[in-house]
């Protein structure tokens, strides 16, 4: 066969199978569609194979509703292009010991946006300090957050007056998510319930009680609230004596002074000895440096952000970003310059065409249309340096994160890997699927507005899910092709 006639072949080939895919697809999804979990939502869809751009599904790609979550695929991408898969956050301690073990001044922590800071990380400062024979320190634990500036709280937040963890503040030096569990543990009946704070630190005290009875429904209200630059934890309630401890997450409202008061409890744990308080302040200029705590790479951080959706942790990366790129201090001012300049001049999205409010995705403050978080995966897959840690990222169809429970023995089993998102009114799921035949697509799926169970919405994304996975391009054995079809013995 001559070559212009072989490549018109493979090229009618190539072309009937696309189609042969947007058509399977495309009466799957009308079907999915039409059914109850749409019915009165706001549906937009975009589906794009990756190898050449061709489009497989679309409806109201362009329209730009609430993404929820999705948001951490954007917030994840630009932060791995400016900061790099490796990039590593810093917590510094700073004073001058004397060869005796003592610090006559004060001890500094600084804080550099570790979003990944927990408190057995504290500890293992703590026992740096003492086998470096820092036995008593007779000054205060000055704890600087100085690396960021700014509202603490996400843009959108205000719109729930709650003290839930998700919503944790943000804070340059932050510990455990700036978040406390409160623990409640049933007594007799007619007794108060032991209640507890985790981590345990001189930072929270505890204000009311619960009680424990004998009968009825456990009810338990948990609030946590500003005092001085302190927190109170409010509870009140009853529980069931025929109940196990339950644990509730709160947020924390102060977290330099938070990290600090945890840091002193880690110290005396460790055989340190602090005389002063905890204050807020900046690090001077001529102090020494004694300790550096570097976190985990940035990649690894982020699966943290995709396959387990944390608030916390895709707010603190941003505003890293940001100090990082623009210098400190980070906010979201920066942050946003940030994320908007890797959309548009890397990605090649329109100013105005898209709008991200915060980094997480959490309440109504952001736009993005279907099609806008295609480029973005198309974008990241084409990246051979960050491809592998951005694909990683993300949950797995049956397997991990988000997606651990869904999708479970079906053809979307560990080849569908995405992002989800949930709001009360908006639920996402973007990602990329591997076919039957081996390529791969990237989609989008935004759903505004529903009205059944949010469950509902989820086994009608995980059908679509599995439907892209199930399909091929490639022709059943024995079935005729368009290279069949084409005259063999064309000059």
């Amino acid at each position: 066969m001559a070559p212009a006639v072989f490549l018109l072949v493979a090229s009618l080939s190539a072309a009937g199978a696309v189609d042969n895919v947007r058509a399977d697809i495309a009466r799957q999804f009308d079907e999915i569609l039409a059914g109850p979990a749409f019915k009165d939502a706001k549906v937009g869809v975009h589906v794009m194979r990756l190898d050449d751009g061709a489009e497989i599904y679309n409806k109201n790609p362009d329209t730009a509703p609430i993404p929820a979550s999705t948001v951490k695929v954007v917030t994840a991408s630009a932060a791995l292009y400016h900061l790099s898969p490796d990039y590593r956050f810093r917590t510094e301690v700073y004073a001058r010991p004397e060869p005796d073990g003592t610090v006559r001044g004060d001890l500094y922590l600084k804080g550099h946006g570790d979003p990944w800071l927990l408190p057995e990380r504290l500890w293992f400062l703590a026992t740096r300090l003492y086998y470096q024979g820092v036995r008593t320190i007779y000054g205060n634990l000055v704890v600087d957050d100085t690396f960021f500036d700014g509202p603490r709280l996400a843009n959108g937040w205000e719109q729930d007056e709650s003290s839930n963890a998700y919503m944790a503040p943000a804070g340059a030096l932050s510990v455990g998510f700036n978040a406390v569990m409160v623990h409640v543990m049933p007594a007799a009946a007619g007794q108060d319930a032991r209640v507890l704070v985790d981590p345990d630190s001189a930072y929270a005290k505890v204000v009311g009680s619960v009680r424990t009875v004998s009968r009825g429904r456990t009810n338990i209200w948990i609030e946590t609230e500003p005092a001085g630059d302190r927190s109170i934890v409010k509870v009140s309630g009853r529980v069931s004596a025929s109940e196990g401890p339950r644990g509730y997450w709160r947020r924390v409202d102060n977290p330099p002074v938070f990290a600090g008061e945890v840091f002193r409890t880690v110290l005396k744990q460790s055989g340190v000895t602090l005389k002063g308080r905890v204050v807020a302040a900046v690090v001077p200029a001529d102090a020494p440096r004694i300790l550096t705590l570097t976190s985990p790479r940035l990649a690894d951080l982020l699966e943290q952000v995709n396959k387990h959706s944390n608030n916390f942790m895709a707010e603190q990366v941003a505003r890293t970003m940001g100090a990082e790129v623009y210098g400190p201090p980070g906010n979201w001012n920066n942050a946003h310059k940030a994320i908007s300049a890797f959309l548009e001049e890397q990605v090649g999205l329109e100013r105005g065409s898209y709008k991200i409010a915060n980094a997480s995705g959490l309440h109504d403050v952001n736009r993005f249309s279907p099609r806008q978080i295609v480029r973005v995966l198309d974008y990241m897959y084409r990246q051979p340096q960050l491809r592998p840690e951005f694909v990683a990222s993300l949950a797995v169809a049956g397997g991990t994160g988000t997606l651990a429970e869904r999708m479970r023995d079906t053809d979307a089993t560990r080849l569908v890997r995405a992002k989800t998102g949930t709001l009360s009114n908006a639920s996402a799921l973007s990602g990329y699927v591997t076919t039957k035949s081996g390529e791969t697509l990237a989609f989008s799926i935004l759903v505004n507005d529903y009205k059944p169970p949010v469950s509902d919405v989820w086994r009608a994304q995980d059908r679509m899910g599995a439907a892209l996975a199930g399909t091929s391009s490639s022709p059943a054995p024995g079935a005729p092709t368009t290279a069949h079809a084409a005259p063999v013995d064309a000059p």
